[in-house]
C-alpha cells in the first residue's frame, strides 16, 4: 500500500535493462575492448579481411580456405543491383540524406527477391549475402547520382572494399587504400546490442523477413543519437575547415 511519500523513477530508454543477450560481440567502451566471437578486434583488423569477419560473425568461427572462397564468390555474384532500383534512385532529390536513400533502396530490393520473405536459415542467409553485396553498390551509386555522374557497374573481380572504392571514383584503389577501408569495415561490422541491432532483432522476431529487418535497422542507425551523429561531426569538420597551429592555440 502506498503512503504517498515514495518517489517513483523510470529508467531512461533501456539503460540498465537486460533486453536480450548476444554471444556474437562484446563491447567494453571504458576499457577500449571490442570482441567478435571471442576474437579481439585488433587481431582481426591486423590479420583478417572483411569477408572473413562476416563469416566469423555469422558462423561463430573463422572459415577455412574453401569456405572463404565460397562466401567471397557469393558476395561478388550479388554486387549488382536491379536496374529498376538504380532508376528509382535517379528520381530522388539530389539533396536527399544518403541514409534515407539507403533505407528506401534497401527496402525496394525485397521486390526483386522472390524468396525475400522466407525466414528459414537458408533463405535468410541468402538474403543476407545479397544485401552485403548490394549495399555498397547502392551507397556508391547514390554518391555519383547526386553529383551528376554516371553510375559505375560493380567489378566482381574485386573485394567488397575494393569494389566500393572503385564504384565510388571510377578507378581501382591502390592496395594500401583498399586495405585501410577493409579495416574500417571490420571495425564497424558489429558493436554488440546497439540501437540499430536491437531494432533489427525486434523486427526479425516478428518474422518480417531480412529486408524488413535491415531496413528498420538502417532507419534506427540514421538517427542523430546513433550513427547519424557521424554526419553531424562531419558537417562540423567541414565548417571548421583547416586550422593552422597558431589559430588552434588562440594566437
Amino acid at each position: 500500500m502506498s503512503t504517498g511519500t515514495e518517489t517513483s523513477a523510470a529508467a531512461a530508454g533501456l539503460r540498465g535493462v537486460v533486453a536480450a543477450q548476444s554471444s556474437i560481440g562484446d563491447v567494453d567502451g571504458e576499457q577500449g575492448i571490442l570482441i567478435y566471437q571471442g576474437y579481439n578486434i585488433h587481431d582481426l583488423a591486423e590479420h583478417s579481411t572483411f569477408e572473413e569477419v562476416v563469416f566469423l560473425l555469422w558462423n561463430g568461427r573463422l572459415p577455412n580456405r574453401g569456405e572463404l572462397d565460397e562466401l567471397t564468390a557469393a558476395f561478388r555474384a550479388n554486387y549488382s543491383v536491379p536496374a529498376e532500383v538504380i532508376a528509382m534512385m535517379k528520381t530522388f532529390p539530389t539533396d536527399s540524406d544518403p541514409m534515407d536513400v539507403l533505407r528506401t533502396a534497401v527496402s525496394s530490393l525485397d521486390f526483386y527477391d522472390k524468396d525475400g520473405h522466407r525466414t528459414d536459415r537458408d533463405h535468410a542467409h541468402a538474403a543476407a549475402v545479397k544485401l552485403t553485396g548490394q549495399i555498397g553498390t547502392i551507397a556508391a551509386a547514390w554518391d555519383r547520382i547526386r553529383t551528376g555522374k554516371d553510375v559505375i557497374a560493380p567489378d566482381s573481380s574485386l573485394s567488397i572494399a575494393e569494389n566500393f572504392l572503385y564504384m565510388l571514383r571510377g578507378e581501382r584503389p591502390d592496395p594500401d587504400e583498399a586495405r585501410m577501408f577493409d579495416v574500417c569495415l571490420i571495425l564497424h561490422a558489429d558493436h554488440e546490442l546497439n540501437a540499430s541491432t536491437f531494432t533489427t532483432r525486434v523486427v526479425s522476431g516478428t518474422l518480417a523477413g531480412m529486408y524488413g529487418a535491415v531496413t528498420a535497422g538502417i532507419a534506427a542507425l540514421a538517427g542523430p543519437l546513433h550513427g547519424g551523429a557521424n554526419t553531424n561531426v562531419m558537417k562540423m569538420l567541414i565548417e571548421i575547415g583547416s586550422l593552422d597551429a597558431s589559430r588552434c592555440l588562440g594566437r
